[in-house]
C-alpha cells in the first residue's frame, strides 16, 4: 500500500510539472539564479574618505584601488563635504554598467543621502568629521588612515611611524649641522601625529647641546599661522636660524617660500617629513636638504586589507597601539625611510612613475564609463549612420572617412604601394610576497610598425564583395567599407 502511494505522488508530480511546463531542472536553474541574485545584492561596500590636503592622495587611493580590483568589493569614495562622489572600484564590468553607467556615480543622486548607505566599514583619513561620527553611532566600524581625530575612538588605525620620522627628519640635519638654532615648524600641534614626530626630533637633537631649538606651530584650523610666526621669526632673528624641520608637506612649501623671499633657501638647511613629488623636485634643485618617505601607497595596501578583517570580522595583525584623548587604539605602525641625495634619483623615480600610472588608470576607467554610457544611447543613432556616412565618404580624399558605404578603392588612396600597421602592447605586471597579495603594479609599453602591401588589402576586400549574393551589392559595399573603417581605426590610419 505504501509503495503505491509513493509511485502515486511521483505520477502527480510529474504531471504537475508537464501541465505547468517547467521542470525539475527548471526549478534547480531557478534556485541557482536567485542564489546569484542574492550574491550579487550582499556585496561589501566599504567607505573610504580621504584628505585632499594630503600631496599623496593619488598613491594612497591607488594602493587601496589595486588591492579592491582582486576582490568582489565595491569600494565608495566620499567628498570632502562626506557625500558620495568618486566612482567605485573592484566590481566586475556588469556591475559597473548596471549601477549607472556614469563616472562618479556610487555616491547618492541627490547628494543629500546617507553617504554611508550601503557600506559596512569607513576608512576614514580626512574630510568631514560628522560622516565618521555618523559611522561610530551607526556602529559602523570605523578604520583611521594616518593619524585618529581628536574625540574619536575609532575600531583601528594605520599609520606611519612618526616618532621614526622625526628621529631621520633631526638625522638628516645632524648630517649637515651639529650647532646653530633649529626651527621646528608644525602645521597641526593637536594631533597625535604631530607629538610623535616632535619626540622623535628632539630624541635625537638632545644629544647635541650646541643645537638650540625653537618649536614654531600653528593652530588647529589654520596652518598659515605657523608660516606668518616664522615671518616674524627669522626678521627679527636675521642670520641666526640654521635649520628648519618642517614636519608635513604644507609647512615644508611653507618654509621653502619664506626662505625663497627673504633670499635665504641656499643658507638655511630645511628638511621635510612627508616626501612627495613636490618636496622631491625641491632636494634635486637644491632648494630641501632631506625627507622622509611615508609609503602612502602601503598605507593604502594595509588600509584596504585591514578593512576587509573588520568587515570580515577577522583578527588584526596588531604591532603597536596609539594612545588617543578616547583610550588605546589597537595600531599597524609601517615602517618609513630616509630620503638622502644618495637614494634622491630613484625615490623620485618612484613616485613620479606610480602618480603616472594612477593617473593614467584613472583617465582610461573614465573614458571606459564613458564610452559604455555611450554605448547604451547609441542604438537610436545608428539607423542614420548609413546615409550621413556617403555624404561624408563623398566629399573625402584621403581614404580615412568614416562612411560605410563607397567602394574599396576608396579606402586606399591613389599611389599608396603599401600600408603600415602600428601595433602597440602593454604589459601590467605585478609585485606580490610571499602570500600572494599584490603590493604594487606597473606597466610598459611595446610599440612596433609593421608593412602590409596595398593590394592585399584591396584583394581581401574584393573577394568579401564577391562572396555577396547578386542584388545584395549595395549591402555587400557597406559591408566591406564597415570592415575597412574599423581595420584602419584599429591600426591608427
Amino acid at each position: 500500500m505504501l509503495k503505491r502511494t509513493t509511485h502515486l505522488s511521483i505520477m502527480l508530480l510529474c504531471l504537475s510539472l508537464t501541465i505547468s511546463g517547467c521542470s525539475l531542472q527548471d526549478l534547480l536553474g531557478n534556485k541557482k539564479k536567485s542564489t546569484a541574485q542574492d550574491s550579487q545584492k550582499q556585496k561589501s561596500v566599504i567607505a573610504v574618505a580621504l584628505d585632499d590636503n594630503d600631496p599623496n592622495k593619488v598613491l594612497i587611493k591607488k594602493g587601496i584601488d589595486d588591492m579592491a580590483s582582486k576582490d568582489n568589493v565595491q569600494i565608495k569614495y566620499l567628498s570632502p563635504s562626506g557625500t558620495g562622489g568618486q566612482q567605485a572600484q573592484g566590481q566586475s564590468s556588469q556591475d559597473q554598467k548596471s549601477s549607472s553607467g556614469q563616472t562618479g556615480s556610487s555616491g547618492s543622486k541627490g547628494g543629500g543621502d546617507d553617504p554611508l548607505q550601503g557600506a559596512k566599514v569607513l576608512v576614514f583619513q580626512g574630510g568631514n568629521p560628522e560622516v565618521m561620527q555618523s559611522a561610530l553611532s551607526k556602529k559602523v566600524p570605523v578604520l583611521a588612515l594616518g593619524q585618529v581625530q581628536p574625540g574619536s575612538k575609532p575600531a583601528a588605525v594605520i599609520l606611519p611611524n612618526q616618532e621614526k620620522v622625526g628621529e631621520l627628519m633631526a638625522q638628516a640635519l645632524i648630517n649637515k649641522i651639529q650647532e646653530g638654532q633649529a626651527i621646528i615648524l608644525q602645521g597641526k600641534p593637536n594631533e597625535n601625529g604631530t607629538q610623535e614626530r616632535l619626540a622623535g626630533m628632539r630624541q635625537v637633537l638632545g644629544k647635541y647641546p650646541k643645537i638650540s631649538v625653537q618649536v614654531i606651530a600653528g593652530q588647529p584650523g589654520s596652518e598659515t599661522l605657523a608660516k606668518q610666526a616664522l615671518v616674524e621669526y627669522i626678521r627679527k632673528n636675521p642670520d641666526k636660524v640654521q635649520a628648519i624641520l618642517a614636519d608635513s608637506e604644507t609647512t615644508a612649501a611653507q618654509a621653502a617660500e619664506v626662505l625663497r623671499q627673504t633670499g635665504l633657501d641656499k643658507k638655511v638647511l630645511l628638511v621635510g617629513g612627508q616626501a612627495n613629488v613636490l618636496s622631491l623636485q625641491r632636494m634635486a634643485g637644491g632648494n630641501q636638504s632631506g625627507d622622509v618617505d611615508v609609503a602612502p601607497y602601503l598605507q593604502g595596501v594595509n588600509a584596504y586589507q585591514w578593512a576587509q578583517k573588520l568587515l570580515k570580522k577577522e583578527p588584526l595583525d596588531v604591532n603597536d597601539s596609539v594612545t588617543s584623548d578616547q583610550g588605546e587604539i589597537p595600531a599597524k605602525v609601517l615602517p618609513v625611510k630616509a630620503v638622502t641625495p644618495e637614494n634622491l634619483a630613484i625615490t623620485q623615480k618612484s613616485y613620479t612613475k606610480a602618480i603616472s600610472m594612477a593617473e593614467q588608470a584613472q583617465k582610461s576607467q573614465a573614458q571606459e564609463s564613458a564610452a559604455g554610457a555611450k554605448s547604451s544611447g547609441s542604438g537610436k543613432d545608428s539607423k542614420d549612420s548609413g546615409s550621413s556616412g556617403s555624404s561624408q565618404d563623398k566629399s573625402g580624399s584621403s581614404g580615412s572617412s568614416n562612411s560605410p558605404s563607397g567602394a574599396s578603392s576608396a579606402r586606399i588612396p591613389q599611389g599608396a604601394n603599401k600600408v603600415t600597421e602600428h601595433v602597440k602592447t602593454t604589459i601590467t605586471r605585478e609585485y606580490l610576497d610571499d602570500k600572494g597579495t599584490v603590493l604594487g603594479t606597473e606597466q610598459s609599453a611595446n610599440e612596433q610598425v609593421r608593412t602590409v602591401p596595398a593590394d592585399v588589402i584591396k584583394k581581401e576586400l574584393e573577394q568579401q564583395q564577391q562572396k555577396q549574393p547578386a542584388g545584395q551589392s549595395g549591402k555587400a559595399d557597406q559591408k566591406s567599407g564597415e570592415k575597412s573603417d574599423g581595420g584602419d581605426q584599429g591600426k591608427g590610419k
